[in-house]
């Protein structure tokens, strides 16, 4: 026959202790984002026409222009809204490098990425170190983001020496021509070109 062996409970100084942790343990949990904030990108802030680094690239904008037409050299690809075209400087520091995404952000905050309907060799392709490149950046926006636009430029993370590192720009972009809008496509910037 087996025998049963009795569980033994904690003690009350026991329990004490245990609920006195927990109590504790939750306490600290509700206020840890006051004390230790979401860590937030470092963010660089840089004016139309002058270079930025924004590790590992540095970037310079020269503009923006938009129309409600796009023209990708096969056929014209219309929109709901708008298409905006940034044009961009970029080259990696010393070692290849690549901006991993752009975004805009309209005057209430709404981000719009770079766009998938469209051909963006300025983002997600490496550049090499000091050999400036320029080309436009295409993003789909709905009419009523036009006017104060900020770019938001996030280049890739490995080779960082600052961590999570983005550059933000502001742009004015007022009306859309009516014109379709011809992408400048990636290519090698001249001397004067590169900012």
């Amino acid at each position: 026959m087996a025998r049963h062996r009795r569980v033994r409970r904690p003690s009350r100084a026991g329990l004490v202790a245990m609920t006195a942790v927990v109590v504790a343990a939750g306490a600290v949990a509700s206020r840890a984002d006051t004390w230790w904030p979401e860590t937030r990108p470092f963010v660089t802030e840089a004016t139309v026409g002058e270079p930025v680094v924004v590790e590992p690239v540095q970037v310079t904008v020269h503009g923006a222009r938009a129309a409600t037409v796009l023209a990708d050299g096969l056929d014209d690809l219309g929109s709901e809204g708008v298409w905006v075209a940034v044009d961009v400087t970029a080259a990696a520091l010393d070692r290849p490098a690549a901006i991993s995404g752009m975004a805009l952000r309209d005057r209430r905050g709404r981000e719009y990425a770079a766009s998938a309907r469209a051909t963006n060799p300025m983002v997600g392709g490496p550049f090499d170190p000091l050999v400036p490149e320029r080309g436009e950046v295409v993003f789909e926006l709905p009419s009523d983001a036009l006017g104060r636009l900020t770019l938001v430029i996030s280049p890739d993370a490995p080779g960082r020496t600052v961590p999570r590192a983005e550059a933000e720009l502001a742009l004015r972009v007022d009306e859309a021509a009516d014109e379709p809008l011809t992408p400048r496509s990636r290519e090698l910037a001249n001397a004067a070109e590169a900012g």
